[in-house]
């Protein structure tokens, strides 16, 4: 049976069904693997998968085997889960999979049928436990009190970037709700590291490592600071320096990067020590990393740009990070389609002003807005925008139309950004 005749057995992976008891059933017909590595959970609302993406290039660096899981994919579901930066074959996916949910019969007459992403996580942990890493990168799903993540029995860091309003339909407007979820990843003994300042967020997280007993550490999301930023590279340098690189360089150069690094050092300060990570290995890995479809420069001169900015807060950072960079002078052009979920009207003002031309597209998830439900947007703030094809065919047309000085810009979904990727790059 095919990965995808598999998948094709369980539910949407944006099913929402509260608690542990389907990954737990279905990592027990797998061994029970989440407790035989330690590992390192990564929530937040934006720069999740950033951060792992850093630790991940810095473990490697220093030679560790480490394991890494991050959701949502850009096309294919094998890039969720890697060992020593190579994803899992095709073939093992399929085989965990189809060994953790196969009989469905204990599930339906139990605790149900297992959504996507919890058979992947599950599958995950199998394939660290079988390859031996030393350390896993897990980042979490959607929430994390009750994400399929949560059932990691061996945790060595908590680490929550921010909370912001997103995905509405699951924890409603406001903060409230998505701090309690997110602060459910706390553990009894392990640090909680946040890069978090909002008030209200702050007591949430303290209320709930009171309780549980872990250690509230708090990271200067303002620690580190941009010292020179180019297309090409960005030097960054902390105020605080706990590791002692002075100056260190990234390939990611979104400037959003700053609160998602102050967060990366703070763990990689917790983990010096256990693991042989010198200061040439650190600024290895930092200079290394790369998180496809995340303020991903994929052309300059042309400057073709792809990223992942999916809810308003992400919609400013991108905003910001183009303008800290050196302004291309032709022609601004953004390609944008969203999800059903989002709040379109924030995005929508933080984003379309700045565009010579805004093309409205929507992808083939089918959870993706149609962009006539988008134009209105566009009108209200009186832009120059249209109505695009298919997302490749229309990326396809905008860059092929480019000239040299000019700025082509994709986002909205990750969904849309894998098309636009699959188009112009040639994989996912």
């Amino acid at each position: 049976m095919r990965v995808d005749d598999v998948f094709g057995l369980l539910a949407p992976e944006r099913t929402v069904k509260p608690g542990l008891e389907r990954v737990r059933l279905l990592l027990s017909r797998l061994g029970n693997p989440e407790g035989r590595f330690p590992s390192i959970q990564v929530g937040g609302t934006n720069g999740k998968g950033s951060v792992v993406a850093f630790l991940e290039s810095v473990l490697w660096a220093g030679g560790v085997k480490v394991g890494a899981y991050t959701s949502p994919d850009l096309g294919d579901p094998t890039e969720r889960v890697r060992v020593g930066k190579k994803p899992i074959p095709r073939a093992r996916l399929s085989e965990l999979v189809r060994e953790a949910i196969l009989p469905l019969d204990e599930l339906l007459s139990g605790p149900g049928r297992p959504t996507f992403f919890e058979a992947m996580t599950a599958a995950a942990f199998a394939h660290f436990a079988r390859e031996g890493v030393e350390l896993a990168l897990v980042e979490v799903g959607l929430g994390g009190r009750y994400d399929a993540t949560s059932s990691l029995a061996w945790p060595f860091l908590t680490l929550v970037t921010s909370v912001e309003e997103d995905h509405l339909d699951f924890f409603g407007p406001g903060l409230s709700q998505a701090a309690w979820e997110k602060a459910g990843l706390a553990r009894q003994g392990v640090p909680f590291i946040t890069a978090e300042r909002k008030t209200e967020v702050l007591a949430t997280f303290a209320q709930e490592c009171r309780d549980v007993g872990a250690a509230l550490v708090l990271v200067d999301p303002d620690d580190v600071q941009l010292v020179e930023l180019s297309w090409e590279r960005a030097v960054w340098r902390s105020r605080t320096d706990p590791l002692g690189l002075g100056s260190f360089e990234t390939g990611l150069i979104g400037a959003y990067q700053a609160a998602n690094l102050a967060l990366v050092l703070g763990a990689l300060a917790e983990l010096v020590g256990g693991f042989p990570l010198g200061q040439e290995a650190i600024r290895e890995g930092l200079a290394c990393a790369s998180w496809p479809g995340r303020f991903e420069v994929i052309s300059r001169r042309p400057h073709i740009v792809l990223d992942g900015a999916h809810n308003p807060s992400g919609a400013r950072a991108l905003v910001e990070a183009l303008a800290r960079l050196p302004a291309p002078r032709g022609r601004k052009r953004l390609v944008f389609g969203v999800l059903r979920d989002k709040l379109v009207h924030r995005m929508a003002e933080s984003l379309f002003p700045g565009f010579d031309e805004v093309v409205l597209v929507t992808s083939q998830s089918p959870r993706a807005l149609p962009p006539e439900a988008v134009a209105h947007q566009a009108k209200r703030l009186g832009v120059n925008w249209r109505i695009g094809g298919k997302v490749e065919e229309t990326v396809k047309e905008l860059a092929a139309d480019l000239m040299e000085d000019d700025l082509l810009v994709v986002c909205g979904s990750l969904t849309v950004v894998g098309e636009a990727r699959r188009a112009l790059v040639g994989a996912s």
